[in-house]
């Protein structure tokens, strides 16, 4: 299962957060990563993916038309908060994780079996939400109601189940019920993860779409730390992005992407950082101070998941990508945050 990417908001919160776990049939799942929000342009709401361009129809829903339209831009950028906060600590895939682990299959009623609701409920509201604004995102809507469902039917389980185990009436009645519903509830959770990697990949599909877009735009206004640190994300977000699967930890050609990737993004962030101590000399509000200081945090974070992919290469070690992706992350969290 590829990486969840988290997008960045306005003016960037990938769980990838628990690098993997194993699922009831052993497979080793790639942690999940944050996706890109916008950047916040003179007042204009620019949507679009942390990634590379990608192609995209501008009939149905488009980025091009996204970054147009204020009512599709903001439930552009609903949809990527909401999916972000399905990666929380409590999240969708934290809350399956919890649930998997406890094997209730295998269980005796006399043994302590805990499990956790999360705050699913919470994060399917602010999907449920998203969905309800106006606009018309084509495939995203359609992959954000089979989320909704999705969720609907996790919830709809979980919450009893919740209870069932935390007043420990499983001991009541030998677990009978638990191991009745076990199989049902591992297969809704799987279904919602499946459907929470539709969304994204619908999402991020939605967002590169404009992706070239957004930068000339930027370009052209001559905001060269706007621009370095949308191109640097995208960037990084492609060399995270590499390592969809375990086997790539140990594949010549993956490696051979990663260390352009890498090498690109490398010198972006030195020409980030004489731009950011340029800026520095001419900025005269607190709020641009503010933004190149955060621009440097962002550059620096990239530059110690450079470090970590190098790590990666050579130690091919799930744990040091772990370390890269959480990274990632946290450079995605900086921007999400720029004022």
């Amino acid at each position: 299962m590829p990486w969840r990417v988290r997008q960045r908001q306005p003016g960037i919160k990938i769980d990838m957060r628990a690098f993997r776990y194993r699922n009831e049939r052993g497979i080793c799942r790639m942690q999940r990563v944050r996706l890109c929000q916008g950047v916040a342009l003179a007042g204009l709401l620019v949507l679009g993916a942390c990634g590379g361009s990608g192609s995209g129809s501008g009939g149905n829903g488009s980025v091009e038309a996204a970054a147009n339209s204020p009512a599709t831009a903001a439930k552009l950028s609903a949809y990527t908060e909401a999916y972000n906060a399905l990666l929380e600590t409590f999240g969708l895939p934290a809350t399956a994780k919890t649930y998997k682990e406890a094997r209730v299959a295998g269980r005796s009623p006399s043994e302590t079996i805990t499990i956790s609701d999360g705050w699913i409920e919470n994060e399917a509201t602010k999907l449920k939400a998203a969905r309800a604004l106006p606009g018309s995102l084509g495939p995203l809507d359609a992959a954000a109601e089979t989320l909704d469902t999705a969720l609907q039917k996790v919830l709809a389980r979980l919450k009893p189940l919740y209870a069932y185990y935390n007043t420990k009436a499983y001991r009541a009645d030998g677990l009978k019920r638990g191991k009745a519903e076990d199989a049902q509830m591992i297969a809704e959770f799987d279904a919602a993860l499946k459907a929470m990697d539709d969304f994204n990949a619908a999402l991020v599909k939605q967002r590169r779409a404009g992706a070239d877009a957004e930068l000339a735009t930027l370009k052209q206004s001559g905001d060269t730390v706007g621009y370095n640190t949308k191109l640097a994300m995208q960037q990084a977000e492609d060399l995270v992005g590499l390592f969809d699967k375990p086997e790539d930890l140990r594949d010549p050609a993956v490696f051979a992407k990663g260390d352009a990737l890498a090498a690109s993004l490398e010198k972006l962030l030195a020409e980030q950082q004489k731009a950011i101590a340029d800026a520095k000399t001419k900025a005269k509000e607190p709020v641009e101070t503010s933004r190149l200081s955060i621009s440097g945090l962002v550059a620096d974070m990239l530059g110690s998941m450079i470090g970590q992919y190098r790590q990666v290469k050579q130690s091919h070690s799930a744990n040091d990508t772990e370390a890269m992706v959480d990274s990632y992350n946290r450079a995605v969290g900086l921007a999400n945050n720029m004022p």
